[in-house]
């Protein structure tokens, strides 16, 4: 039996066995983010929604909405931030986490159980009152889409897919293989090469459900007298190669040695890949959006303040102050603040 390897990677993350039913993130899990690095990182962005509020880029009533949130965790960092910093904006504001997977909102429930935070299942069930503006984040949300992926090999196309035993593919598992087919012959071809020639694209990791997801989502938000919409992304300077990798342990794998071992990896590790941010500014564009800014994760954090909820910290808790500073600085180097980018639209 044929897959494409979007097949196999939607399977492989959300499938009945996949890896984010069951994924641990942050310290003793098999990687970090920005969230579990510091609650500054949630704090900046809450500052930031301030500063669009006393800008009047956006309006009370407010709705902050967050997707894929994992945990939780850093809608409850904005939430807690918000409370803190501001004056008469929590009355006026309403917090919804979207997060499909149950076993994730299961998590989350327990993260946000003090909080005015609700949960759903997709943009249909956010209800926007008349006159509501709308903010919208996310961290680490594009690169964990289904891609398929296509190289040049010795002047041909090729595009990586599965092989397995058996039609259910979490059943036959065990016997599973990634293997590289000449392009023309590769299921899902037809519909993989028309989204690479309309968006220009020769290879690499091709996020078909960007699309759909997007327009989804400008869909939504342009029924909010204003939004805007900030997303984290892992996107290195340099080569633009292929890029996808699992995640383990704290342990990088890079996709030989994930085709040497794809039975004992399958929805055991994470898979990611680098976002394209070109790509994903010209998909907003088409849905009506405007791109407000695109740089990376350092740079946005320190515009949004981080630094100043620093010296805030030291003077009122010099102890405290000493351990923020040090999460901080994970987020402000080259491990993180060199390596992410975060991308503002709106309309």
């Amino acid at each position: 039996m044929e897959w494409s390897f979007g097949d196999v990677m939607e399977q492989w993350l959300y499938g009945e066995l996949g890896y984010y039913h069951q994924a641990v993130i942050g310290k003793g899990g098999d990687f970090y983010t920005a969230v579990s690095a510091s609650r500054l990182f949630g704090g900046a962005i809450a500052r930031h929604i301030l500063t669009l509020l006393e800008s009047s880029q956006l309006t009370l009533p407010l709705y902050i909405v967050e997707i894929g949130a994992h945990h939780g965790e850093l809608l409850c960092d904005i939430y807690d931030f918000l409370d803190a910093l501001s004056e008469g904006v929590m009355p006026h504001t309403q917090f919804t986490i979207i997060e499909p997977l149950a076993a994730l909102q299961a998590r989350a429930r327990l993260t946000i159980a003090s909080r005015a935070i609700t949960q759903v299942s997709g943009f249909d069930d956010v209800a926007l009152g008349v006159g509501e503006s709308v903010f919208i984040v996310s961290n680490e949300l594009f690169d964990a889409f289904a891609c398929e992926i296509v190289r040049e090999q010795g002047g041909r196309r090729e595009m990586l897919c599965g092989f397995a035993n058996r039609q259910n593919l979490v059943d036959s598992r065990e016997s599973l293989r990634l293997e590289w087919r000449d392009f023309a012959c590769a299921k899902n071809a037809h519909k993989v090469d028309s989204f690479m020639q309309h968006y220009g694209l020769t290879s690499g990791e091709i996020p078909l459900g960007w699309g759909e997801f997007v327009s989804r989502l400008c869909a939504f938000a342009k029924g909010a007298k204003c939004w805007r919409f900030l997303s984290f992304d892992y996107a290195p300077l340099g080569s633009r190669g292929l890029s996808l990798r699992g995640y383990g342990g704290h342990r990088v794998l890079d996709l030989a040695e994930i085709m040497r071992d794809t039975p004992r990896l399958f929805g055991r590790i994470d898979l990611t890949y680098n976002v394209d941010f070109t790509l994903l500014g010209q998909i907003f564009i088409e849905n009506g959006a405007r791109e407000i800014f695109c740089d990376r994760l350092n740079v946005l954090l320190v515009e949004f303040g981080i630094t100043d909820l620093l010296q805030s910290l030291l003077e009122a808790s010099p102890k405290q102050y000493k351990i923020e500073a040090l999460r901080v600085r994970q987020l402000l180097g080259g491990g993180l603040g060199e390596k992410f980018m975060g991308v503002c639209f709106g309309g």
